[in-house]
């Protein structure tokens, strides 16, 4: 029988006063800090997609903010809409995506009338209103979790290739090609799970993503994929240690809270969720600029600052060949097989916090994107992406000598 976890005390939602919103069926969401610049142009777009593929539904768009101070809330209530807008902030002070997603499914679960809750990243520069059609008509079909498949630079989605996609395809056996995507859509089945799991703190920060995912995948909830195209957003900034470290904390911590759902199971199979709509991805995304020996300075400085820890994590086989590749001399380099066994490794280790994992992990995810990088200079995208497959394949078909499954 599945196993499914509930709390015991279930969390009330805060009302929200609804001036003017009337009963929507659809509710959009907008997590943002300092996005004037582009949430104007976001909105209308959500707006035409809301008008032009489901003119008999009720809708509102929701700017769930982090009390910005350049602006946001005046250029996202001032954009014409014939959808109603609303605006909902954090405290002043108060910051981090998942708190901005806490007050979104807050005002979702209290507003009885909504069927579908759709969110996407303010930053997004690149939007089709299609997206709207795509991401929601699963869920009045029946799915609980839309993801998103879309083509992006490859060097911007590294957290996603290298971390998050072999964690959920090569340990749990879930082909999901986005994870952590900010672009997905839930029925109320799903909201309500993911508002009512106890959140690590991490979630509150950018993990929150991770953690949309990861509930409903061990919730046994009805999952799919929408093609989406090809998607642009602000450059994430691979020095700052902020993105990746709250991520993996996420990840980490779900993976040890609900290791029995996992550690005691082999998939034959990997499970994988519908697609909807066809691949269309249009104009390709833009290459990122790499700052390679700023980023290498920074690897061999956390390895040398956490090699002790490093080595308590990975053992000393692993460890000797990451001395090798980071000492004196070496050409830094970590392939796909020893980057499967380093993060599963990682993930074995629930001794140690996962705040701390994260962080000692973080010189050995920017080795092997910077491996990763070098060796893709000269291949086509496609060849690309399936490198990004083959690695995650090789972690779900070496799964059951990586994570030492307890005997029964």
């Amino acid at each position: 029988m599945p196993f499914r976890f509930r709390p015991p005390k279930i969390r009330r939602p805060r009302i929200f006063k609804r001036k003017g919103v009337g009963k929507p069926e659809i509710i959009i969401g907008i997590p943002s800090y300092n996005e004037a610049e582009n949430i104007g142009i976001l909105t209308q777009i959500l707006d035409q997609g809301l008008i032009r593929y489901f003119p008999n539904k009720r809708a509102l768009i929701i700017n769930v903010d982090n009390n910005s101070s350049d602006g946001t809330k005046k250029a996202f209530l001032s954009t014409k809409t014939k959808t109603p807008k609303r605006y909902i902030s954090t405290a002043p002070g108060v910051k981090g995506k998942g708190r901005n997603i806490k007050n979104l499914l807050e005002y979702f679960l209290n507003t009885e009338s909504a069927a579908a809750l759709m969110t996407i990243d303010a930053d997004v520069t690149a939007v089709d209103p299609k997206w709207v059609k795509n991401l929601l008509t699963p869920i009045f079909k029946g799915f609980d979790h839309c993801l998103p498949i879309y083509r992006r630079s490859e060097d911007d989605g590294s957290i996603t290739n290298h971390l998050a996609y072999p964690i959920v395809r090569g340990i749990l056996g879930v082909e999901i090609r986005q994870p952590i995507s900010g672009q997905t859509a839930l029925s109320r089945k799903a909201a309500d799970r993911i508002y009512n799991r106890p959140w690590p703190n991490c979630a509150y920060g950018f993990g929150i993503d991770a953690l949309m995912t990861l509930s409903s995948v061990f919730g046994e909830l009805k999952l799919c994929q929408a093609y989406l195209g090809t998607i642009h957003h602000k450059p994430v900034k691979l020095e700052d240690p902020l993105l990746f470290n709250e991520v993996a904390a996420s990840l980490f911590s779900l993976l040890n809270v609900q290791k029995q759902l996992w550690q005691w199971s082999t998939p034959m199979r990997v499970r994988r969720p519908p697609v909807f709509f066809e691949a269309n991805h249009g104009s390709e995304a833009p290459k990122m600029g790499i700052a390679y020996r700023e980023l290498k300075e920074i690897v061999l400085a956390e390895f040398s600052k956490y090699r002790k820890e490093i080595e308590a994590i990975v053992g000393k086989d692993v460890f000797g060949y990451l001395s090798q590749n980071f000492g004196k001399g070496g050409d830094l380099n970590i392939d796909a097989e020893h980057w499967a066994a380093i993060l599963s490794c990682f993930i074995k280790n629930s001794r140690t916090h996962h705040l701390k994992r994260a962080k000692f992990l973080r010189p050995l995810y920017l080795g092997r994107f910077l491996t990763f990088y070098k060796d893709s200079l000269d291949k086509s995208r496609e060849r690309i992406e399936e490198a990004i497959l083959a690695q995650a394949a090789l972690i779900f078909k070496e799964r059951k000598k990586f994570i030492d499954f307890p005997k029964v």
